[in-house]
C-alpha cells in the first residue's frame, strides 16, 4: 500500500471508489485533482481522504483498530516542506497503485478515467459521473 509521510509519521494511503465518489461530489470536475494539490487546503482534503481509506483497509487486513487522523489534524500536520517535497508523488503513487501502473500527473488522471470506465461509471467532459448499463 502507498504511504504518505507527514512530519515524519507514515500513514497508509489508499485511493478507491469511495475516494472517487467523494472527490466527484467535492470538486464536480475530477480533472482538477492534480492541480488542487498546489492549494494547501485542497491538498489536505485529498490527503485526508487517502489516509482515511488507507487506515481503514490496513485495519481490516491486519485486524487493527487504528483511527485515522481527522481533517483538522491532517491540516496541522502538513508542512510547507511536505507540500514542496514528495507529497504529490505519494498521492500520485496511491492513484497509480489502485490502477496497477506506475506513472504520474496526466497518467494518474487518465488512469482514474479508465478505472471509472472499467467499474461501470463514466465521466463526462464536464467531470460528471454516470453509471452505464452492462
Amino acid at each position: 500500500m502507498a504511504e504518505i509521510t507527514l512530519r515524519g509519521r507514515k500513514y497508509p494511503a489508499l485511493f478507491d471508489l469511495q475516494n472517487v465518489k467523494e472527490l466527484q461530489e467535492h470538486y464536480s470536475d475530477l480533472s482538477t485533482i492534480v492541480a488542487k494539490l498546489n492549494d494547501p487546503e485542497e491538498a489536505a482534503y485529498i490527503i485526508w481522504l487517502l489516509i482515511r481509506e488507507g487506515v481503514e483497509l490496513d485495519n481490516e487486513e491486519h485486524h487493527r483498530d487504528n483511527e485515522a487522523p481527522s481533517l483538522g489534524v491532517v491540516k496541522k500536520l502538513i508542512s510547507f516542506s511536505d507540500l514542496q517535497g514528495g507529497l504529490t508523488a505519494s498521492v500520485e503513487e496511491a492513484f497509480m497503485e489502485f490502477y496497477g501502473k506506475n506513472g504520474s500527473g496526466r497518467q494518474a488522471l487518465q488512469a482514474m478515467k479508465t478505472m471509472l470506465s472499467e467499474s461501470g461509471l463514466t465521466m463526462s467532459p464536464s467531470g460528471t459521473l454516470t453509471a452505464t448499463e452492462s
